[in-house]
């Protein structure tokens, strides 16, 4: 992967200057749902909104939004054709997600959204997101560092978090998130002074309790949407960047009010996303899936901490896909998910559109690294494919965890989209 500005850099000085007021945000993980979290608090504010994050989950239109909803097909169509074209007439030479990126600012700047929130797509300083001018950055935000894209980005938390931290720009606020690792605030303060812009701690400006006092000092109380204990510190990242923005001249005011529907109703597919599936087979009906694209050690332990938190008890069924990294073996991530006992399907992912250099660890790789970990009570069996995955997961359980890539979720939505299975809803 070869990660520079320059191809887009030359593509994008043969488009509309890009001129949006711009929320950047970048980390390990969490930074999709903060963006998700900022763009619904926005838009109960009444602002309209234009949020880009990536991977997309099933096509390129669904990682650019407008206003909550995914750019129309027309919309996205025609959009990218401009931006194709000039990356053909100026030689440019964009990988496919630069040229996402770009279809994304131009969406945004056509339809003059109010605020654009951007994710991040890998690291930070060399990312295509970072191309955007100095200028309408208001506020770069930072969730949580943890070890990932090592063979990218480095080998250690500093290397990674001065990575991530080049996204803060001079004279702009940097707001961190809560970090684990107190080598991460480290590296990520000097980058940030080193750059010329200026930190501010989101802890420090705002805390979230998973249950709100109802005192005279906490007069809101907020539902955050999204599930997982971990999401509490990216609500506190998301709401410490509204308040950050709100310093700024011209800014629309956001109530507390309007800061609790935000959080409330936000939406982020494939995180922690409850799906009823009612497929009939020989082991009965209805069936919980939970589909999570946890892939690194650090999501997987969210994961973990969100399962032991559910009334269930006894082994679990999963069904896992992981992605090939050298940097990462799949025990690393599975002995964080997996007890003894545990029943594990273990298939994969198709191939990523756009994306040719992902592919899937090999099946017989993590099953056998599952089997170390679930032991002689459990089972693990290797299938090629998901609705064959899922019936044999199934056995005895009304919850299956599926898990380990977004991609493997992604497939999960195509089957249930695209199948002759009429019931299934998400929760």
């Amino acid at each position: 992967m070869d990660l520079s500005l320059s191809r887009i850099r030359s593509l994008m000085s043969l488009l509309p200057r890009y001129t949006r007021r711009t929320i950047h945000i970048a980390g390990t993980n969490g930074k999709g749902s903060t963006t998700a979290f900022v763009d619904s608090i926005l838009r109960q504010a009444g602002l309209f909104t234009g949020r880009f994050n990536s991977p997309h989950l099933l096509t390129g239109r669904d990682s650019i939004l407008l206003n909550g909803q995914e750019i129309s097909p027309d919309d996205y169509q025609e959009t990218f054709r401009s931006v194709a074209t000039a990356n053909e007439i100026g030689n440019c030479g964009c990988t496919n997600f630069e040229l996402q990126t770009a279809t994304a600012l131009l969406a945004f700047e056509r339809t003059h959204v109010e605020v654009a929130i951007l994710e991040v797509g890998l690291g930070g300083r060399l990312d295509a997101t970072n191309v955007i001018p100095d200028d309408v950055v208001m506020v770069s935000g930072i969730t949580a560092i943890d070890l990932d894209h090592q063979a990218i980005l480095g080998n250690s938390l500093q290397q990674i978090a001065g990575e991530k931290a080049a996204i803060a720009r001079r004279g702009r606020p940097c707001v961190l998130g809560r970090q684990s690792h107190m080598e991460v605030v480290d590296a990520i303060e000097e980058s940030v002074s080193v750059i010329g812009g200026y930190l501010l701690h989101g802890s420090a400006q705002v805390q979230v309790f998973p249950h709100p006092p109802s005192t005279p000092s906490h007069p809101v109380g907020a539902t955050i949407s999204l599930h997982g204990s971990h999401q509490v510190h990216n609500a506190e990242l998301a709401i410490a960047l509204v308040e950050t923005l709100q310093q700024a001249p011209s800014f629309l005011h956001v109530t507390l009010k309007q800061i609790a529907q935000g959080l409330g109703l936000a939406s982020w597919p494939g995180r922690l996303e409850w799906i009823n599936y009612c497929e009939p087979t020989e082991y009965g009906g209805k069936l919980w899936l939970l589909a999570d694209g946890a892939h690194n050690a650090a999501s997987a332990a969210c994961l973990a901490t969100y399962l032991k938190s559910l009334p269930f008890t006894g082994a679990r069924s999963f069904v896992i896909s992981l992605s090939y990294s050298p940097s990462k073996s799949p025990r690393s991530i599975l002995e964080v998910m997996l007890l003894p006992g545990d029943r594990v399907a273990v298939v994969p992912f198709a191939s990523v559109d756009g994306m040719p250099w992902v592919k899937p660890q090999e099946s017989v790789t993590v099953v056998q690294a599952a089997k170390d970990l679930v032991g002689s009570s459990g089972e693990v069996m290797a299938w090629d494919d998901l609705k064959a995955a899922l019936s044999w997961a199934r056995c005895g359980h009304s919850v299956v965890v599926v898990t380990g890539s977004l991609y493997l979720v992604a497939d999960l939505y195509r089957l249930l989209l695209t199948s002759q299975i009429k019931c299934w809803s998400v929760v």
